[in-house]
């Protein structure tokens, strides 16, 4: 274990139990203070002993005298966040890396500086260490005198979005050029459909979807740098904690059954670990025969055991402990473009030259890679817990049990409590929804390091919901919910967020949800802002949540069937919301139409499903139905859904899509298509876990 961490744990015990002895009306029994004392007491000791260990272990065998090295990290997302952190904490190398949003604190927990980037290729800002500078000149800067690069990000239209920048392009190659080691993870979507046959690294590639050809472009384009260490980690799904079939189990995606087909995969660790071992090759000059042939190092980076889907989500599922659902035929399956262009190609990757590098893989088949994951996540779940149990574990056994129990409930107690709150349905789908969307929400907090519990809560109807639709666990209204809350936290006042799963600002978000906070005494509460929030006090307008749902919708309507590149009279977009009796709502979501506009680069007009009469509330633009019977002679619709979850407006059967039938009865030439709703997209959760940043407290909420 760290000792350092498990020190700074037990000094976290420590000042933690302090100021509870002095806290007006919510101290602690004396028993928990003493024992958090003695518990952080006796943890922070054990860790300054094995500090002074290590300490005079290293003076005398003289490691620390080694030169720090560098890395650039072009891309902190899921892997290249993974990678940026095992260098960083493990590899000793001083790691900058490229974020097109927050830094996480996660990779600034290990010493990882970021950089923003914005949506093209010029990195913008200043560095995230508080050093006022120009961000690209710090980039070109630091790709010339690093020893390591990894590039990570996706191309885009343009191509590859830091090769685009003339002075990051010249950085990189005098890199290349003076020996740096240039790792680019690629995709395996360049060999294209192959018919099931075996994959190695000389099957020449034949992509065939856009994406993939990109991507094949981009290797070209780092190819041309002519670095003389290039390595091409072609990719397959990356899965692991909080990402892949676990996570999309949890969403309820379905199994999809194809007959003979098979996906790779790669757990994040083994993409981190092929990484790891090129660059202590390149360290220790062992790394000639890879490049042998004076050309770029191609490697397919996918595990052992290529398996069909449908197999593979069966056991997430079970892993979960939940129902595995049927599975569903391909031919028969609601899927969108994107997911039908996957079971289009068939391959088997095979990985041999991986394994003649790396010598064995972490996890060579997914039966090993899901329960780790699973595991893994229970212990992201208890944060802090992780840190001190490493050193408590050598005390005898009835002791180490006793304040093993003690500690684990000394941290859990002092966590937030947070209702993801919607406005509530009759439907069960909804309260299901909601739910994924609260466990997907409180794993991505955690794993960020934020100490939370998340539950799904609505402002009203779901307690009708009979508990048998909700396997077997009945819907909570949020009076309920707080009153249990509060009932819970006898002899402390409990942290409670209450985090609105709303576009705008509703008369639900300011009135009946700090209403019904306000009802209930001994908690501590803040309100999160809604989804788009138009207070320049809070949010500049970039930040305000319109760009990040608009998004969303851009990544939603790019999968439907209707894809122009060239906007005409028959091509139409519309964003349609629910409708609501307050203005503030309809500038929400006039915001999210700017934006999309601006993300698709096209006109976007708004319309709404339903609105009240009269012309006090023609902020909500023409509803629907007559948006849709305005468009030209054999117009291709595609209408952006504004909505949240799966309920009695939206989802299939829903007043939305009574709506579309109706208006293709009388315009049978028209073609209407909607999009997914918000809910399920990793965005969205992105942005939930953005609001629970800045909450307000109650009573200054209005």
């Amino acid at each position: 274990f760290s000792s350092r961490r498990v020190f700074r744990a037990g000094v976290a015990l420590l000042s933690q139990a302090m100021p509870a002895t002095t806290m007006s009306g919510s101290a602690l029994p004396v028993y928990r203070v003493t024992g958090a004392l003695l518990a952080g007491g006796a943890v922070a000791t054990v860790a300054a002993l094995a500090m002074r260990r290590r300490k005079r272990s290293r003076h005398s065998t003289g490691r620390d005298n080694s030169p720090t090295r560098s890395a650039v990290v072009l891309g902190l997302g899921y892997c290249g966040g993974a990678i940026a952190r095992d260098l960083a904490s493990k590899k000793g190398f001083n790691v900058l890396g490229t974020s097109r949003g927050d830094a996480d604190p996660a990779n600034a927990k290990v010493g990882v500086r970021t950089l923003v980037v914005g949506g093209g290729s010029a990195p913008r800002g200043a560095a995230r260490d508080g050093r006022a500078s120009d961000a690209a000149a710090d980039l070109a800067q630091a790709i010339r005198t690093s020893s390591v690069i990894i590039a990570t990000a996706p191309p885009g239209e343009g191509g590859d979005p830091f090769l685009a920048d003339p002075s990051l392009r010249e950085a990189l190659r005098d890199a290349g050029a003076t020996g740096a080691l240039i790792i680019y993870l690629s995709s395996v979507g360049v060999y294209g459909d192959q018919g099931g046959n075996d994959v190695t690294e000389s099957t020449l590639p034949a992509p065939r979807t856009a994406r993939a050809k990109r991507r094949l472009a981009a290797e070209e384009e780092w190819r041309s740098l002519s670095a003389s260490r290039l390595a091409i980690l072609r990719l397959p799904g990356i899965y692991g904690p909080f990402r892949g079939p676990i996570a999309k189990a949890r969403e309820g995606n379905g199994r999809i059954v194809k007959e003979g087909h098979v996906f790779s995969r790669i757990h994040v660790d083994d993409v981190v670990l092929a990484c790891g071992v090129l660059i202590a090759h390149r360290a220790s000059g062992s790394d000639d025969a890879l490049w042998d042939s004076g050309d770029a190092c191609v490697i397919n980076c996918c595990d052992s055991d290529p398996a069909p889907q449908h197999e593979v989500s069966a056991l997430a599922y079970q892993l979960l402990g939940l129902p595995v659902p049927p599975a569903q035929q391909f031919d028969s399956a609601e899927l969108s473009a994107m997911q039908r262009s996957f079971y289009e190609e068939s391959r088997k990757m095979v990985n041999t030259k991986l394994l003649g590098v790396v010598g064995k893989l972490k996890f060579d088949t997914y039966r090993s890679g899901l329960p780790a994951c699973v595991e893994e996540e229970r212990k992201l779940s208890r944060p802090g817990w992780t840190d001190v149990s490493a050193a408590i574990i050598a005390m005898p056994g009835r002791a180490r049990a006793r304040l093993s129990a003690f500690v684990q409930g000394f941290l859990v107690e002092d966590s937030v409590r947070v209702a993801l709150i919607d406005n509530g349905s009759l439907k069960p789908e909804a309260t299901l929804s909601l739910r994924r969307l609260a466990a997907a929400v409180e794993a991505a907090s955690r794993q960020s390091g934020r100490r939370v519990t998340v539950e799904a809560v609505s402002a009203r109807f779901a307690d009708r919901i009979p508990a048998r639709d909700l396997d077997g666990k009945a819907a909570e209204i949020l009076p309920s919910w707080l009153k249990r809350v509060s009932g819970e936290s006898i002899g402390r006042r409990q942290r409670v967020l209450l985090l609105p799963l709303f576009i705008g600002p509703s008369n639900t978000v300011t009135k009946t949800i700090p209403d019904a906070a306000r009802a209930v005494a001994g908690l501590e509460v803040d309100v999160a802002p809604t989804l788009v929030c138009l207070c320049p006090a809070l949010y500049s307008a970039s930040d305000s949540g319109a760009s990040a749902l608009a998004q969303v919708l851009a990544s939603h309507l790019q999968a439907l069937p209707v894809q122009r590149g060239v906007e005409s009279a028959s091509d139409v977009v519309l964003l349609c919301d629910h409708g609501s009796p307050t203005a503030a709502v309809a500038a929400a979501r006039e915001a999210v139409r700017k934006a999309l506009a601006s993300e698709l680069g096209r006109s976007v007009e708004a319309c709404c499903m339903e609105r009240r009469e009269g012309p006090e509330y023609d902020f909500n633009g023409p509803l629907l139905e007559n948006a849709l019977l305005a468009q030209a002679q054999g117009a291709q619709v595609r209408v952006a859904l504004l909505f949240l979850q799966e309920g009695r407006h939206a989802g299939p059967g829903g007043d939305i899509a009574k709506i579309i039938e109706d208006v293709l009865a009388k315009r049978p030439d028209m073609s209407v298509e909607t999009t997914k709703l918000l809910a399920g997209h990793e965005g969205l959760v992105k942005l939930l876990i953005a609001r629970m940043a800045k909450p307000v407290p109650l009573h200054l909420f209005h």
